[in-house]
């Protein structure tokens, strides 16, 4: 059959998803897995189970449909809408459909990709499946928001305020958050739409005060389709690129607005769970004063970097200029007409030594290996073109993008690499000229093997600073920094450089030190290096169990996988709550 019109289309998906349904209601591995391209992949998001999973090729396939599902699957079609099903221009006998689907715990959303082999067949190179609300806990939101004021004759009426109890003096949190940045502020403002108390501690004086205490020139990278949170987009008039004070302020107005529970000021001095009761027990210091809470759950959102990492180098006693990590750095007003080193040629290094640069300051970038670079504007384009490209909305984007495991990513990447090396063919070879150091990353693999294989740093999107490098304006030196003398900065081979104020750019500890601090060396153990992609091609500890009962980790790269993933752990804490989703661990 030779599809010619979007009915004739959408009849190919129907009669897919009805035969996946069929498949998996009898328990018939082979006829799913037989639904697949031999290169197919399925990933399963609490969908068929209470964890993530995803599986690549036939084998893995059916090995997935095999395990007997924790929920079943009752019902699964299109997505009623005329833009549920896209066919796929240049790409004759490739269509793509947005389903939904009812399982026995709620009910979810779907992706399918599917492509008509030689034989006229149809099937699926890629199927995602992720839960969207458990029906004991209804979302309250649009229909189902809160009245606010309930008409007619009430006793003992409680005003809105009243009634949030933002101290928790009636009741203790079922969860309690540690960090009030953008993922900390949405896992809130999940939990609160489906009803379950939630506190979110906040070292900082103020929320947001972990953007606003940053660099003067920062702001966000990505694009502003990729960015808006939970329940409150950014207004229309919003910059495209979001200046870190601004988002700051949004964040303040977000946990507001949204009625969220945050203790600012607020740090954790102690941190234990009871086995007996299945509570964990916090001890925090807030604005001096020391309370004890006891919720049943404790969620780090306390971001992927942890304490910087600063080296050790000889001489900083003798050295009379300042000297300071790329955390602590607030900006270029005091060090115009002076001489600065940055060493690091990440993010960071570059987006500091053009703040300096461009406001008089004597710059040298120190490089000590390659850099994967592309303009701001290819980053979109390449890296989040679903968001970017109107075609879908935020939700549907977000959807897409969850179809491919984060371990499989980097097997794209050198097809970015060669996008990127297309589109700022100008600005890679200026680059090379200045004797700037390009790197393509592991095994050709640019960003998506830098950030998905190695769990490591090594790129820039230009913002400006590599032309700034072209001109000459930002000096460029290689090499390694052994120590600082009198008059500034020793580099190997007995170079030295002279300078007043030398920045370290050379990344942070990994979100695993956090958990040592917190919680002790046992516990930090146990859950290992949670930030990184496992060999089941899933971050191993992030928004699912970490092999400590009722511990979680809500972290994440960037805003749009928090907004993804944070309702996926809001569900499972959900389910938990109404008995659907085992408290403890399986082998616990």
């Amino acid at each position: 059959m030779k599809p010619d019109s979007i009915d004739t289309y959408g009849l190919v998906v129907h009669e897919w998803a009805r035969r996946l349904a069929r498949a998996l209601a009898s328990t018939d591995a082979v006829a799913a897995a037989g639904l697949f391209r031999p290169d197919g992949v399925v990933r399963d998001l609490l969908a068929l189970s209470w964890d993530f999973r995803n599986a690549i090729g036939y084998e893995e396939i059916f090995e997935l449909f095999a395990i007997p599902p924790a929920h079943r699957l009752m019902s699964i079609d299109v997505k009623p809408g005329s833009q549920s099903i896209i066919v796929e221009d240049g790409t004759p006998g490739t269509v793509s459909a947005f389903l939904q689907f009812r399982n026995s715990t709620g009910r979810g959303l779907g992706h399918v990709r599917l492509v008509q082999e030689g034989d006229g067949t149809w099937l699926a190179e890629s199927l995602v499946l992720a839960l969207d609300a458990v029906d004991s806990h209804p979302e309250r939101h649009l229909d189902g928001r809160p009245s606010g004021k309930t008409h007619g004759p009430v006793r003992n009426r409680l005003g809105w305020q009243e009634g949030l109890d933002p101290e928790f003096t009636q009741q203790e949190p079922d969860v309690v958050i540690l960090g009030a940045g953008h993922n900390g502020l949405m896992l809130a403002a999940r939990l609160r739409a489906l009803g379950i108390p939630a506190l979110v501690l906040e070292r900082n004086e103020r929320v947001g005060d972990n953007w606003r205490k940053r660099y003067s020139s920062l702001a966000l990278h990505t694009p502003l389709a990729s960015d808006h949170l939970p329940y409150l987009p950014f207004p229309s008039t919003w910059p495209r690129f979001t200046p870190k004070d601004k988002l700051g302020d949004f964040l303040e107005s977000y946990a507001t607005l949204l009625d969220l529970a945050v203790w600012t000021g607020t740090t954790v001095i102690a941190a234990d769970f009871d086995q007996p009761s299945r509570r964990w027990t916090v001890d925090v210091s807030r604005q001096g004063q020391h309370r004890r809470i006891n919720p049943k759950h404790l969620i780090f959102a306390t971001g992927m970097n942890a304490a910087p990492n600063i080296p050790d180098v000889p001489g900083r006693s003798v050295f009379p200029g300042t000297v300071m990590h790329a955390v602590d750095y607030k900006g270029h007003a005091e060090w115009r007409g002076k001489r600065a080193v940055v060493v690091g040629s990440g993010v960071s290094g570059h987006d500091i030594a053009q703040d300096l640069a461009e406001h008089g300051v004597d710059v040298t970038m120190i490089q000590r290996s390659g850099t994967f670079v592309m303009n701001t504007s290819t980053f979109h384009k390449v890296m989040h073109a679903n968001h970017v490209s109107g075609r879908y909305s935020i939700e549907e984007a977000d959807l897409v993008n969850a179809s491919t495991p984060f371990g499989a990513l980097p097997a794209h990447g050198p097809k970015h690499v060669e996008l990127v090396k297309a589109m700022d063919r100008e600005l890679l070879e200026g680059l090379v000229e200045a004797g700037f150091e390009l790197s393509d990353g592991p095994d050709g693999q640019g960003v998506l093997g830098l950030i998905f294989g190695l769990n490591g740093t090594g790129y820039y999107y230009n913002a400006g600073a590599s032309e700034l490098i072209i001109d000459g304006t930002i000096k460029l030196l290689h090499g390694s920094v052994e120590g600082l003398s009198p008059s500034g900065v020793m580099l190997d081979g007995a170079r030295s450089l002279n300078a007043d104020l030398v920045v370290f750019a050379t990344g942070y500890q990994g979100a695993p030190s956090v958990v040592r601090e917190v919680l002790g060396d046992d516990i930090a153990d146990r859950v290992g290096e949670f930030a990184m992609v496992g060999p089941d091609r899933e971050y191993g500890r992030l928004w699912r169990r970490t092999g400590v009962d009722q511990l979680w980790f809500m972290v994440s790269l960037g805003i749009g996988d928090g907004r993804f993933y944070s309702k996926l752990l809001a569900l499972q804490l959900a389910a938990m709550e109404a008995g659907i989703m085992p408290v403890a661990e399986p082998n616990g």
